[in-house]
């Protein structure tokens, strides 16, 4: 069976056929480049980013969702490249946006949802 991405445990609305990966590493404050363009970087760590988008979304899927990801944290299972394995970690959200849909009793839907998750802790 086909594993599905959770939040808090939770179940949620599947983003659309690509969630995108993304990473992001962080480097030490006198990392730098010469005047020669060559580079002199020291990394500390890298985390792991995942974008969500779903559209056309049940506004009360849409809502479940928004109310696990404005928590300072929560726990995402997820299918990691960098550990080739669903796993489960704790990320967090700073900012994503949603465009309203229908607005019929019974039937609100946005037209689509989508924001940045990022690990909180180093890969």
């Amino acid at each position: 069976m086909q594993d599905v991405i959770r939040i808090n445990g939770i179940e949620i609305y599947q983003p659309d056929k690509d969630m995108g990966m993304d990473f992001e590493k962080t480097y030490t404050s006198d990392s730098t480049r010469t005047q020669n363009g060559i580079g002199h970087f020291t990394q500390m760590f890298a985390v792991e980013k995942f974008a969500y988008t779903a559209t056309d979304i049940p506004a009360s899927e849409a809502r479940k969702i928004l109310g696990e990801i404005m928590k300072n944290e929560f726990k995402l299972h997820y299918y990691s490249l960098f550990y080739g394995a669903w796993r489960d970690d704790t990320f967090y959200v700073g900012q994503g946006q949603c465009s309203i849909g229908t607005l019929s009793e019974d039937k609100e839907t946005l037209s689509s949802l989508s924001f940045n998750m990022v690990g909180v802790n180093p890969i």
